[in-house]
């Protein structure tokens, strides 16, 4: 476990570069924010560097997001619609949860390759591949999806969209509630199932 101080440094880091950029952040920055005497060298009793600051600090966020994905719901499902929209909604609450990390990933976006890449793989590759596990299980009584990972690739984009909108202009696309966004989405699942499209590589009679 990592202690306080570094833990103020760390909150201080994301702070910062989130208002200011990694550019516009120093060092003295960050210490004044934690708590320490600026100027005076305490920051780097806890990192070698700013960006071994901000590595830890994407790193944090990630771990942070992993674990708000596993206080997701996973009982049974007796309405399959109604768990749909449950499950969107708690996709939305997520959202709002990981915003730091979505923020340091648009304000830096390619200064960390390699971090964006495990990112990209934890909450979009794997993310996708649970959702399309669990939209198979919640429309256990609808006819499966021709390509489930595709459909949750246009869920999630939709989530991501409509999250977005929200931030960027301070309100919900045409007033949209997220409980009328979801019970929106989720309908538009069902009726996906219901009339799955041809995969690529299906042909016409």
């Amino acid at each position: 476990m990592a202690s306080p101080t570094r833990e103020r440094i760390l909150d201080a880091t994301l702070a910062l570069v989130q208002e200011r950029g990694f550019g516009g952040t120093t060092v003295t920055d960050i210490e004044e924010l934690a708590g320490l005497s600026p100027g005076s060298g305490s920051f780097y009793r806890h990192f070698r560097s700013k960006e071994e600051a901000v590595r830890e600090v994407y790193e944090r966020e990630l771990e942070r997001a992993q674990r708000h994905r596993e206080t997701f719901e996973r009982g049974p499902v007796d309405d399959p619609p109604q768990a749909l929209t449950r499950r969107i909604t708690e996709q939305l609450d997520y959202m709002e949860r990981i915003k730091p990390l979505i923020t340091l990933l648009a304000r830096e976006h390619g200064r960390f390759p390699d971090l964006e890449a495990k990112i990209g793989r934890s909450l979009l590759d794997q993310g996708i591949t649970e959702e399309a596990d669990h939209l198979t299980r919640d429309l256990h009584d609808h006819p499966a999806h021709g390509d489930p990972r595709a459909l949750l690739a246009v869920v999630i984009s939709a989530i991501t969209g409509y999250h977005l909108a929200r931030t960027f202009f301070g309100r919900s696309p045409a007033d949209v509630t997220p409980e009328r966004f979801a019970s929106t989405l989720a309908e538009l699942i069902i009726t996906a199932t219901l009339d799955p499209p041809d995969t690529p590589g299906d042909k016409t009679p």
